[in-house]
């Protein structure tokens, strides 16, 4: 399917005039991501660890919290951290429990009292269970702290009250109706004093982490200076995987913990990145987004989460490796399933023709994958996609969508045929009970798919930051837009549009053929080259002689040590000059005949 080239505005003429000191592509990146005041641009260039990492005290309740953390440790109490399966809330939950086992045995405790509760994604679904609780209760655990979930667990936290356990609360999901009788650390509740509120539930976590460093200071036993950088390695893989923003504190905390996570000391960490075959020094977000965080997410999706978490907490390097390799493995399994049920999906939309919305369903789908095949559809169609997963009479599935299409207003309107279901405007979950109420789903969500998609274009869009000539892109460029990285959610890697190109060649390369390089002059004589992966198809129509428009990503190859600008293409058309040409050929021809 075609793509829709949106350019983004640039900025206004009383913005150059206050950055007039700005290389004109940074003052466009800043303004199209929002940051235009002082302070915000200051923090965005020159991220500061020391100043910009908020203090952990601007919690309402992290004093409340530290210290009932600390009661349990003097007691010698069971103290459970419930995490969810994803790499949030393992990364979270790793975050706290290093930090407080490590606190158990400086002041002489068990820290074998900490604990970890994982539940299984498919068995058990994600929240706390008062199935949980009972069983929390009945081990002797006296405190619970929830991460990356719990803020929509009300009634299972009731519960764990009456039994004897008091809860902790860090998470960072939406706020529901009715929020738990607790100790809560989330940055969205209704009065909560702390300011930046765009933080993953790892993020939470390690604010907590910091103020119990901090309490722990002021009660006589100190930690090392500097352990709470040594947490950021595992800040920087969920900052990247929960897809939160990378602007303001989340930015710095991710440029921090990136520069940790290339010299980390976890074993398990270290493990994992050698298993991925990626190479210290130069790890990024891709690295992350791309190696690090599938394998995590892969141990809930085709296992248990537990894998992921062991590896993380690992000890020595025997263990570590151990586990990275099972990760690894279990992360093949899971790439080779998901092209699985891709297929057989594409099979099914191929049958259904083209729609505003597609649900589509398959017998024994896992529920742990059909939220990556829903993602992909996406991706390729343009159109929101829910994907199912059925076992028996239980139905169980992912949505995902496109700006515009609100997939929770969409369940909301079916509500009465659900049996549960929670989510993000663009990401949710459900499950339906019975295959009647799953066709009256598929009814709601299609008639609330032509109301407010019908008429409307559906392609995929193609953001376009900037329009370059090709004299434009030099080494000045790509140091400036080198101070954007890390790049992520909220601050994309930068792409720009080239026009009216004259190709001079088209090499396909690669093992598999479908690498495209094409050699192209604009205005500057010499010529330059382009790379497109996965472009052969898009490159049958471009030949030799012909202009076209490019949008690219601008970045550095090096091969034998040498250094060069490379452009990657991201998408490519006849240009309009060509079409015109192409159009008055065509007229000619007709007249001549």
């Amino acid at each position: 399917m075609s793509s829709r080239w949106s350019v983004a505005e640039p900025p206004s003429d009383a913005l150059r005039r206050q950055y007039a000191e700005l290389h004109p592509v940074v003052l466009q990146l800043l303004a199209s991501r929002g940051v235009s005041e002082p302070a915000e641009v200051a923090e965005f260039l020159k991220p500061d660890f020391a100043k910009y990492v908020l203090d952990p005290y601007l919690f309402r309740n992290m004093e409340a919290a530290c210290q009932r953390v600390w009661d349990a440790i003097d007691k010698g109490e069971k103290v459970v951290i419930h995490g969810d399966y994803d790499a949030d809330g393992i990364t979270g939950s790793c975050v706290l429990m290093t930090t407080f086992r490590a606190a158990a045995k400086r002041l002489g405790k068990d820290p074998s009292l900490f604990v970890s509760y994982i539940p299984h994604r498919e068995k058990e679904g994600y929240g706390v269970r008062p199935e949980t609780v009972e069983l929390l209760a009945k081990d002797g655990a006296k405190l619970m702290i929830t991460v990356d979930c719990g803020i929509s667990c009300e009634p299972e936290i009731s519960l764990a009250t009456k039994l004897g356990i008091e809860t902790i609360v860090v998470d960072h999901h939406q706020i529901p109706e009715k929020i738990p009788s607790c100790i809560i650390l989330h940055p969205l509740v209704e009065g909560e004093t702390y300011p930046y509120k765009k933080l993953a539930a790892v993020g939470v976590a390690y604010k907590f982490a910091c103020g119990f460093i901090t309490f722990a200071a002021r009660n006589g036993s100190p930690y090392e200076v500097g352990y709470e950088k040594w947490l950021l390695d595992l800040v920087a893989i969920a900052t990247v995987t929960d897809f939160v923003p990378l602007i303001g504190e989340n930015r710095t905390l991710e440029r921090f913990g990136l520069m940790v996570l290339n010299k980390t000391k976890r074993p398990g960490m270290r493990a994992l990145i050698e298993a991925a075959g990626l190479e210290f020094g130069s790890l990024d977000t891709v690295s992350v987004g791309f190696y690090l965080g599938p394998r995590i997410n892969a141990a809930s999706r085709m296992e248990h989460a537990k894998m992921a978490f062991d590896c993380l907490m690992a000890e020595t390097p025997e263990e570590a490796r151990v586990l990275a390799e099972a990760l690894n493995q279990t992360n093949k399994d899971r790439q080779k399933y998901t092209e699985e049920i891709m297929l057989a999906a594409k099979k099914i939309v191929a049958e259904m023709g083209e729609r505003n919305i597609y649900c589509i369903c398959g017998e024994g789908w896992s529920a742990g994958i059909v939220g990556l095949v829903a993602g992909k559809l996406v991706s390729e169609l343009g159109r929101p996609v829910f994907v199912f997963g059925r076992e028996g009479e239980r139905i169980v599935g992912s949505g995902r969508s496109i700006p515009g299409f609100n997939v929770v207003k969409a369940m909301e309107r079916a509500t009465k045929y659900l049996a549960r279901f929670g989510g993000h405007p663009q990401a949710c979950g459900l499950t339906i009970e019975g295959g009647q109420n799953y066709a009256e789903f598929c009814r709601v969500a299609e008639e609330y798919a032509e109301e407010t998609l019908s008429g409307q274009d559906l392609r995929p869009v193609v953001r376009v930051e900037a329009e370059l000539r090709l004299s434009q892109v030099t080494w000045d460029l790509v140091s400036a837009l080198s101070e954007f990285e890390p790049f992520g959610e909220g601050n994309p890697r930068p792409r720009f549009l080239l026009r009216d190109l004259l190709v001079s060649a088209v090499d396909v390369i690669g093992k598999n053929k479908n690498t495209v390089r094409i050699t192209a002059r604009g205005d500057l004589p010499r010529e330059t080259k382009m790379i497109g992966f996965n472009f052969a198809a898009k490159a049958k129509e471009i030949v030799s002689g012909m202009r076209i428009d490019a949008v690219v990503e601008i970045g550095v190859n090096e091969w034998n040590g040498r250094k060069e600008i490379q452009l990657k293409m991201v998408d490519m058309r006849a240009s309009e000059v060509e079409k015109n040409e192409t159009a008055k050929a065509a007229s000619r021809e007709k007249v001549t005949s």
